[in-house]
């Protein structure tokens, strides 16, 4: 870049730091200034241009603001390394549907086949084995069973739960766990205790619509960033980052909601990596990890975290009971002050009741063969959830077989998903419109198969009966 070749009229009515900014951006244009090139130091364009340096830092700033260039602390200002007509506006308004295609009735109808529903069936939840645990709890305790514990949770769990997540390679200590009301609210607080309005939130693309509801909801804006087979873009997530300077990057390493993607090991460090360079944090949403049916063993982002840059939030609605409402929190040490303080400020504390007979259901020797039935279960579903897709959709769609999780993604290649959803709702089939997953209203050819909470005869109808819809409509 030669500042020679800048021209700047100090007669016009056009701000200086404007027709800087724009001169620069015509260097960028013209393929002067490349794709991440480094800008020229401020006080060096001050000398040769004539102007003071608040004019060339309002030059970059003026730039930067466009997404035509990004800085980045203690390195200096850089060119974008995307076109401006490929940068994404972030998505500020929430535009979900939550599978609004079919109403309560149609929902609760006795022959729908309900390939939406993403729950295990009442018949493993571990009732037997909670009423032993409530008994317990009450002889034992009384009326002070009832009490409030303190705000960060039950210390005992605590230390379960320690134990739990060495298992994964997670090695922390008790102050640094936050028992929640579910998974849900563990992102709502962290959001509320740490994210400002206007702050931007990177979430993969398609996304679970539960967690950027709760982003979006406190005035956060999203960039969604693709997914690819073995988890998302690092290079467009780095990109991203460099021009939007993200709070949080929302993601699951395992069987991710919607695609049932896993991320591998050299991706999940890659990604680390980019949370420490561009000063982000990761929330690493636990959601399937227990529904696991291959020989790999798991290991979360967490698992790697180094830097104290990854938020791990587990649920056991799916693994338990969706009704019991509690998980937790393995959170960074600076930051485990703010969220309990949020997490007051939310509901003071997560039922005391729950947690202390959650604390004896884990004690127990139940707990592992309980997760054990519920895989074992959901890994003969997904085999026939697969031999069925195989057998009615492979001719006319793709899908991931991503051996763990609770669903299919297909792609049906179709362009109006919603003649297929029609259709099947004549044929008492419902299945999930891929569409609720993207954040930004984006329509898509892709549709969401729960398999665990129907009869194999079920499953495999209803599978068939999309795959002739998808024929019809593609003739």
């Amino acid at each position: 870049m030669k500042l020679s070749d800048i021209r700047l009229d100090k007669k016009s009515s056009i701000p200086l730091y404007r027709q800087l900014g724009d001169e620069i951006f015509k260097l960028i244009k013209s393929g002067v200034l490349c794709p991440n090139d480094k800008l020229p130091p401020i006080r060096k364009v001050s000398d040769v241009l004539g102007v003071n340096n608040v004019t060339v830092v309002n030059a970059y700033k003026y730039l930067e603001n466009k997404k035509i260039v990004y800085s980045q602390v203690g390195s200096g200002t850089f060119v974008s390394p995307l076109p401006l007509d490929t940068v994404p506006e972030p998505v500020a308004e929430q535009n979900i549907h939550f599978n609004a295609n079919f109403t309560e009735e149609e929902r609760q109808f006795p022959g729908m086949i309900n390939l939406s529903d993403t729950s295990i069936p009442q018949s493993l939840f571990p009732v037997d084995e909670f009423k032993t645990a409530f008994n317990t709890l009450l002889d034992l305790e009384k009326g002070e069973a009832f009490s409030t514990t303190e705000i960060q949770g039950h210390v005992p769990l605590r230390e379960l739960l320690c134990e739990y997540l060495a298992k994964y390679g997670i090695n922390t200590k008790i102050e640094n766990i936050q028992i929640l009301s579910g998974a849900q609210q563990g992102i709502d607080i962290v959001t509320k205790a740490m994210a400002s309005y206007g702050d931007i939130v990177f979430t993969e693309k398609p996304t679970f619509y539960g967690a950027a509801g709760a982003f979006l909801s406190h005035g956060c804006q999203i960039i969604e960033i693709p997914m690819l087979e073995n988890g998302v873009d690092v290079s467009a997530l780095e990109n991203m980052a460099k021009l939007y300077h993200p709070k949080f990057f929302y993601t699951m390493a395992y069987f991710q909601t919607p695609t049932g993607i896993s991320v591998n090991l050299e991706k999940k460090r890659h990604v680390l990596e980019l949370s420490e360079k561009y000063n982000f944090y990761i929330i690493e949403d636990d959601n399937l990890y227990d529904f696991n049916y291959g020989k790999s063993s798991i290991v979360p982002y967490k698992a790697l975290d180094y830097h104290d840059r990854v938020i791990y939030i587990k649920s056991f609605s799916k693994i338990l009971m969706p009704g019991l409402r509690i998980g937790f929190s393995v959170l960074p040490q600076t930051i485990s002050k703010s969220i309990a303080e949020a997490k007051y400020t939310s509901d003071i504390s997560t039922s005391g009741f729950i947690q202390k007979a959650l604390e004896i259901y884990l004690s127990g020797n139940t707990w592992q063969k309980h997760i054990e039935n519920v895989r074992k279960y959901a890994n003969e579903q997904y085999r026939f959830a697969v031999k069925y897709a195989d057998r009615n959709l492979r001719e006319t769609c793709r899908y991931i077989k991503p051996n763990g999780g609770i669903s299919l993604w297909v792609d049906t290649g179709l362009d109006d998903i919603n003649r297929l959803i029609n259709m099947l709702r004549e044929k008492n089939v419902m299945i999930s419109n891929g569409s609720q997953f993207m954040i930004n209203g984006e329509k898509t050819s892709c549709v969401r198969l729960c398999f665990c909470n129907l009869s194999q005869n079920k499953l495999e109808a209803g599978i068939r009966r999309m795959g002739e819809c998808i024929k019809m409509l593609k003739n």
